[in-house]
């Protein structure tokens, strides 16, 4: 099964606040009304904010981020590897997962291992599943159990880097 995080970055508390400075022409005017934001703005149309907690464009949000998914898989028996780094398993069941950024690979044998993990994200994240597996890290994955192999692609990126690229390679080349 495959699982993804959404939003997993954001909302992560910060060690401390950061502060930021947005110009008040850059703000839609149904947020400056909300919060009467021209009370607030300075005299060369300035509004200043206090960040509490990650969101895009912070250096720090992706560690603050792990690290807090860290503790939370830790706190219910889920440990990473001492020698291979995104790689977690349990204490006591039978389930070993991929970690890469915020989405899981997973491998299960009990429907109730999966599950008991799946439950354990959604306590503090969105998280959509795919049992089937189909897709990690936007790589499509085509699984053969038969023959123990499994097919990777990455078509939708192929077919736009042959877009991208149409316009830069010599024409000779094509």
């Amino acid at each position: 099964a495959n699982a993804d995080l959404a939003n997993f970055y954001l909302m992560s508390p910060l060690k401390r606040p950061e502060f930021a400075k947005i110009k008040l022409t850059d703000i839609p005017e149904e947020v400056i009304n909300e919060y009467k934001l021209h009370q607030l703005a300075t005299s060369d149309g300035w509004v200043y904010v206090k960040v509490t907690r990650a969101m895009y464009g912070l250096p720090q949000a992706s560690s603050l981020g792990q690290d807090q998914l860290e503790q939370r898989l830790n706190a219910e028996g889920y440990f990473q590897s001492q020698t291979v780094p995104g790689l977690w398993s349990h204490n006591k069941k039978p389930i070993q997962f991929v970690l890469v950024v915020d989405d899981f690979g997973i491998k299960y044998i009990n429907k109730a291992d999966l599950d008991h993990l799946i439950h354990t994200l959604e306590r503090y994240y969105n998280v959509s599943v795919d049992l089937d597996g189909k897709e990690f890290v936007k790589i499509e994955l085509d699984w053969d159990y038969e023959n123990k192999r499994v097919h990777l692609s990455m078509a939708p990126y192929l077919q736009k880097a042959l877009r991208q690229f149409d316009n830069i390679v010599p024409s000779k080349w094509h």
